[in-house]
C-alpha cells in the first residue's frame, strides 16, 4: 500500500505535499507497529512440551486487534493519496472507444513524461488493493471477533504484577 501511495504521488505530482508526506509517515507507522507487534508475539513465544512453539497470546492478539482497525485507516489513506479517479475511473473498454478514448487519456493524462497508461494501471492496483483489504469482516474477524481478542488479552496479562508495580511506585507497601 506504501508503494502505491507513493507512486500516485509522484504520478499525480504531490510528491511536495507535506499533508501526503504524513499520511505515508502514518501507513509506515500502521505497518511497522503491526510488524513489531507479530514478531514480539513470535520471539516471547514459549516451547510446549511437544516440540512446537506456542505465540505468546496477549501480544498476538493485540497484534490482530491493531491490524482489525489500522490497516482499514491506512487503505482509506492510500484511497485519499491516489484521488478520487479511485472511485470512478472509466473502464477499459471507455479508453478503448474511438468517441471518447482520446479525451480520456487527454484529461487523465498526470505529470511530466508519466505515461497515462501507467497511471491508469496504478489506479487499478490502488483500486484492487482497496477492495481487498477493505474487506472489513476479513480484517475484523478475521481469526475471531475483536470482543473474543480483548477477552484474551484481559485474561492472559498478569494484571496482578501491573497493580504491584503501581503500588511499588506510588510507595505503597
Amino acid at each position: 500500500m506504501i508503494g502505491a501511495a507513493m507512486t500516485m504521488m509522484q504520478y499525480n505530482g504531490t510528491e511536495k505535499v507535506s499533508y501526503h508526506k504524513e499520511k505515508i509517515i502514518d501507513m509506515i507507522h500502521c505497518a511497522e507497529t503491526l510488524y513489531g507487534c507479530s514478531l514480539a508475539a513470535s520471539y516471547e513465544g514459549k516451547q510446549m512440551p511437544s516440540g512446537n512453539y506456542y505465540i505468546d497470546p496477549v501480544l498476538a492478539n493485540a497484534s490482530k486487534i491493531h491490524e482489525g482497525k489500522e490497516m482499514a485507516e491506512a487503505t482509506r489513506l492510500m484511497i485519499d493519496i491516489a484521488g478520487g479517479f479511485v472511485a470512478d475511473l472509466p473502464s477499459d473498454r471507455d479508453f478503448e472507444n474511438p468517441e471518447v478514448g482520446l479525451l480520456l487519456k487527454k484529461y487523465l493524462k498526470g505529470v511530466g513524461q508519466i505515461q497515462v497508461e501507467d497511471r491508469v494501471k496504478m489506479l487499478r492496483l490502488v483500486e484492487k488493493m482497496a477492495m481487498e483489504s477493505a474487506d472489513t469482516i476479513s480484517d475484523i474477524h478475521g481469526g475471531g471477533s475483536p470482543a473474543a481478542h480483548r477477552l484474551t488479552l484481559f485474561r492472559e496479562s498478569d494484571t496482578d504484577y501491573k497493580k504491584q508495580c503501581a503500588k511499588r511506585l506510588a510507595g505503597i507497601e
